[in-house]
């Protein structure tokens, strides 16, 4: 019979699912977005541009902090 050794264990290293973390944070970013476009009065823009102008911009800027998010993580599983 061969024994194998106890310790034969080997680290696993879990990376991110970059395109899950873009996709949820995109998403977060549009529905926020769009919210704030609900709640904007006293614009020269009509409601509907209001909010398709702010969903626009929300949905950016989460896929930017899920983007930042995933590199922290990323750069945190290498060490």
């Amino acid at each position: 019979m061969s024994e194998q050794p106890q310790n034969s264990r080997r680290p696993v290293r879990r990376a991110p699912n970059i395109v899950a973390f873009l996709i949820t944070g995109t998403t977060i970013g549009l529905v926020v977005g769009a919210l704030l476009g609900l709640q904007a009065t006293g614009t020269d823009y009509s409601q509907i541009t209001a909010i398709g102008l702010m969903a626009v911009i929300g949905a950016v800027t989460g896929a930017i902090v899920a983007g930042v998010a995933v590199a922290l993580i990323e750069y945190r599983s290498l060490r």
